[in-house]
């Protein structure tokens, strides 16, 4: 790849960015591997392992940049756990030049190209990085103009880095990277647990390396870097002994004059008085491991971030609290042509459609449908293994992705009025594109309380009213009938033996039919079911398949990929089944596609149709 010309593209196109996450890969045999909705940029900042972007294979040994473009197969098997950044992005250009199958010449169709490279600075990446995430939920036009900024300042970055390795391939030790860190963060409350944990290495380990190469120690080179600019200061302006110390990261002026005394033999006070009469300078009592690597780097001094004024520095990362705070008086974008209302959320007042007709939902599928709202765009995870929703779903719902790893470009295509989220931390990505809820789901306590919200929501308070009562009259009617003909003496475990060698029994709060089958229907679990799971509220419990028998009493709800729909019959003997004793108990298949949801119009659904198939029996 011609690293000039492709940051020459970086000026030509525009460029809009969609979400910026976390995530962590944890030790695992087999990779983790999703398909990329968009674009995007990952930046490893700790970890070791393999990451694949399609065929090719990049080995990780701590800091690694990646960029992947859209539709890429992204597989990842960490050896020590994985923390990756990982910033998607769309570009118009490069969209319209696929719709049109056409290329235009502005080469938007470079960004369709995959490579990875080990940073020889990573630190400087890292911490941009960091600023942009803390910078994300700032949704004011003036914080995403200040986002859009930091990007290109990271993009700058790494284009500089691309370069400078291809002229240079050696690499920065721990320790020249630590005092590039410390040079750049002086002015911080800075603990030397922090520095080694940026640099993947134990305090102590760090000191060592520091006595080697220096033979002085972390906290000594950062008091000489804090010293040296106290002393530039100390002639450059009048502030206060305080306000300079608060400037090169002491907590009071007493701390700093007792440092530089020390460091230089006299008081701050001596010395800016030397420098007002025209008196030679002082030597300081220790040496300059600054200059030492001025002496080994050339480059070091034009790396050096220069004093500047306290308000002209990035906002301090109190300022820049994720948890939504700060948006809490954020009129979402305006909805063209309708009539607007204030929602109070748990994400603070925002403005919203009066009657939202273009929703799009990550989650909360059946809530919405239940109140007669065809969702414009929504998981096409959800709508594949919950076929029970199927006579509610008409063609005209577009796919936005799998529910773990949603296409924020997509969503953004399709043009929503409103979007419902479940999670308060896609919040931000989201609220650009248009009005965000967030809403609670199972959260809410009753079936009655999430209805009624959805419906809040949507603006549709009689429709929700209406189905709580319907809902009300079917689950009455199924548990009628199941008592009437049934005895409820009789118990029942629900168990999902398709992911891997462990079994896995579904307690109440979770999905996979469970709330259908103890709550809807109100069977009577297992003894050793409402013990180890409904007692204590336990979603799930994996167990071996030699241990599932002692969870089995009268009756088995086995959650089957195999069985077609209408019989209880497998087609052939299960792998589970030749592990587990169950002689003593019925088994009645269930189509695992049909009970994944437990939202109250699945979980309706669901019992409607278990009742059917115990009765049957």
């Amino acid at each position: 790849m011609n690293i000039e010309e492709y940051g020459a593209l970086w000026e030509q196109i525009t460029i809009r960015l969609l979400d910026i996450r976390n995530m962590t890969v944890n030790i695992n045999e087999d990779p983790d591997t999703w398909t990329l909705p968009s674009n995007a940029f990952l930046l490893v900042t700790k970890g070791r392992g393999k990451i694949w972007l399609g065929e090719a294979m990049h080995q990780i040994k701590g800091a690694y940049v990646l960029h992947a473009s859209k539709g890429t197969r992204l597989n990842c098997l960490a050896k020590k756990q994985m923390e990756i950044h990982m910033l998607s992005y769309s570009s118009p250009e490069t969209e319209r030049a696929n719709k049109e199958n056409s290329l235009t010449n502005t080469g938007a169709d470079s960004l369709q190209v995959s490579f990875g490279f080990e940073p020889k600075y990573p630190l400087p990446l890292i911490e941009i990085m960091q600023w942009i995430g803390r910078q994300w939920n700032e949704l004011q036009s003036t914080g995403r103009i200040q986002t859009k900024a930091l990007f290109y300042e990271w993009l700058a970055e790494m284009l500089k880095q691309m370069q400078e390795q291809r002229k240079n391939h050696t690499k920065l030790d721990r320790v020249d990277q630590a005092v590039r860190y410390l040079n750049r963060h002086y002015g911080e409350p800075l603990k030397m647990e922090q520095v080694a944990g940026m640099l993947d290495c134990s305090p102590r380990y760090l000191n060592q390396l520091f006595q080697l190469q220096l033979n002085t120690s972390p906290s000594r080179v950062l008091s000489q870097i804090r010293m040296e600019q106290a002393m530039k200061l100390l002639v450059s302006t009048k502030g206060t002994l305080q306000e300079i110390a608060e400037r090169v990261g002491y907590e009071n002026g007493y701390t700093l004059s007792r440092y530089f005394k020390k460091h230089y033999g006299v008081s701050p006070g001596v010395y800016r008085k030397r420098q007002d009469s025209g008196i030679s300078n002082v030597a300081p009592n220790t040496c300059q491991p600054l200059s030492l690597l001025e002496s080994h780097y050339p480059e070091w001094s034009e790396r050096t971030v220069p004093i500047v004024e306290a308000d002209q520095t990035r906002p301090a990362q109190e300022n820049t609290d994720q948890t939504g705070n700060q948006m809490r008086k954020y009129s979402a974008p305006a909805v063209p042509r309708a009539r607007t209302r204030v929602f109070a959320s748990i994400m603070g007042e925002i403005t919203i459609p009066v009657k939202p007709s273009r929703v799009v939902v990550d989650w909360n599928l059946g809530e919405v449908l239940a109140l007669g709202v065809t969702p414009l765009g929504a998981p096409h995870s959800l709508i594949e293994s919950n076929q029970m929703l199927e006579p509610y779903i008409c063609d005209q719902v577009q796919d936005i992705g799998n529910h773990n790893f949603i296409s924020v470009e997509k969503v953004l295509e399709l043009e929503p009025d409103l979007i419902i989220t479940w999670n308060p931390a896609a919040y931000a990505s989201y609220a650009r594109i248009a009005p965000t809820v967030v809403y609670g789901g199972s959260g809410y306590g009753s079936v009655e309380e999430e209805i009624r919200e959805m419906g809040r929501i949507l603006n549709r308070h009689t429709e929700a009213e209406t189905w709580i009562k319907e809902y009300g009259r079917r689950v009455h009617a199924i548990r009628q009938t199941i008592t009437s003909k049934f005895s409820t003496e009789k118990t029942f475990t629900v168990i999902d033996p398709n992911w891997g060698e462990q079994i896995t029994l579904v307690g109440y709060t979770g999905t996979r039919g469970g709330k259908a089958a103890y709550g809807l229907l109100n069977l009577k679990p297992a003894g050793k079911v409402r013990q180890e799971l409904l007692e204590p509220g336990l979603e799930y419990l994996d167990v071996a398949r030699s241990a599932v028998g002692g969870y089995l009493e009268d009756y088995l709800l086995v959650l089957d990929n195999g069985p077609r729909q209408g019989t209880d019959k497998p087609s052939s003997v299960k792998p589970w089944q030749k592990s587990i004793e169950t002689e003593h108990c019925r088994i009645i298949n269930l189509d695992w596609n049909r009970y994944f949801l437990s939202d109250p119009l699945s979980a309706v659904l669901q019992a409607e149709e278990m009742a059917e198939r115990i009765m049957a029996r």
